[in-house]
């Protein structure tokens, strides 16, 4: 945790409307619960020295080609004509996995949600070197911030050492679901006339001119993360998409690694058919639920009603609640594993309790939200969402 907060960003998250006025400043997640903002490459920084620093080896520079399982393990093939096997294999490869063949049986199929996301970081002493973005930072060397307008928003992060801004807009079809296609990244200056200024100056001091545009497609909730003799699973994206609105993606696959992990230590080696199928369990419909929340954040965003904010600039930041904030995705794993194994093994009766109180979940398709959308109409649940 120290290293992490070395590198942290702020968790005030500051709100602006597009032209500058502020509307207010709220800190992210709990304030009884450690809360931490951090930059993507800088946390994957971190993982990695300190999986070498335990001895875990890590191999690089291979091309996974497909997933594979007998009775007694779990498998993948290399692009270098290896097979290599272990007892589980988690499939942490993210969007479009390629575990979906074994796992699903067929490949997914996104949905376009019409929007795209210019997204970029570098060191904050280049930022800080435009006299413009130092002065609006002042001495601040953490920093969090939207910029809400019509049909796109605008976020900056900062940490002591990097700063990131991404924009979300409308999709002109030259964007790609990469994360290694670059572009210019002056091109997202058309999206943001009549904004603050500070938008332009950021946009202006990206070294290079060099961002990624990346297409944001919609996927599914999937109830089924394991392949039918549980020796594959996967973790993450690969499992449960997110859209960067939602702000939860990160943290439902780190919630995803405790879970596993607990649910594998309960179920020993002779059990890890059953332990990944109680993990899928025990995690579904509370990853469901955070993905809907994500899309319902976008909602907002994109189609803010500006005389309610007037009225109460809170409206616009209500996309989170306690049963998203404050769970321990371990401690849960260990005190369910048993009640829901007997479910699964036995069809004893099993109500999960890590997602939205009061809710009475159903299987919901993005093309369903997209149409409600599309006719005007707001994504109303029954249950206590954001409380």
């Amino acid at each position: 945790m120290d290293r992490l907060k070395s590198v942290a960003i702020s968790t005030e998250f500051q709100f602006f409307k597009h032209d500058g006025h502020k509307l207010f400043g709220a800190n992210l997640g709990s304030p009884n619960l450690p809360t931490i903002s951090v930059s993507r490459r800088e946390f994957y920084e971190l993982l990695l020295n300190y999986a070498r620093e335990n001895g875990i080896r890590i191999e690089t520079g291979q091309t996974v080609e497909d997933f594979f399982e007998t009775p007694e393990h779990g498998g993948i093939h290399l692009a270098d004509g290896r097979s290599v096997t272990a007892d589980v294999v988690v499939a942490a490869d993210g969007v479009g996995s390629k575990s979906l063949r074994l796992i699903r049986g067929q490949h997914e199929t996104p949905i376009s949600s019409g929007f795209a996301l210019y997204r970029t970081s570098y060191p904050t002493e280049v930022a800080l070197s435009n006299p413009r973005i130092a002065s609006f930072f002042g001495d601040k060397r953490e920093w969090t911030s939207l910029h809400i307008g019509p049909g796109a928003h605008f976020f900056m992060g900062m940490s002591p050492t990097e700063f990131s801004w991404g924009l979300t807009h409308k999709d002109d079809g030259t964007s790609v679901e990469s994360w290694t296609r670059v572009v210019d990244a002056s091109g997202a200056l058309r999206y943001v006339e009549g904004w603050d200024a500070i938008v332009h100056d950021v946009i202006k001091s990206t070294p290079g001119n060099q961002a990624t545009d990346w297409k944001l497609r919609f996927r599914d909730p999937h109830p089924k993360w394991v392949s039918d003799g549980g020796r594959v699973v996967q973790c993450g994206d690969s499992a449960h998409a997110f859209v960067p609105s939602s702000g939860y993606g990160a943290t439902m696959a780190l919630e995803d690694a405790f879970s596993l992990v607990a649910c594998l230590t309960k179920g020993g080696v002779e059990g890890v058919a059953t332990a990944t199928k109680v993990h899928n369990h025990l995690r579904f419909e509370r990853t469901a639920n955070a993905q809907k929340v994500g899309y319902k954040s976008r909602e907002a965003f994109h189609h803010t009603n500006w005389d309610e904010v007037a009225n109460n600039p809170r409206s616009i930041a209500k996309f989170t609640g306690k049963w998203l904030n404050v769970h321990d995705p371990e401690r849960y794993a260990y005190d369910n594993y048993d009640a829901c194994a007997a479910h699964l093994l036995n069809q004893k009766p099993f109500q999960n309790m890590n997602t939205v109180p009061n809710h009475d979940f159903k299987l919901w398709t993005v093309q369903e939200l997209l149409d409600k959308s599309e006719r005007g109409e707001s994504i109303e649940d029954d249950g206590d969402w954001y409380n």
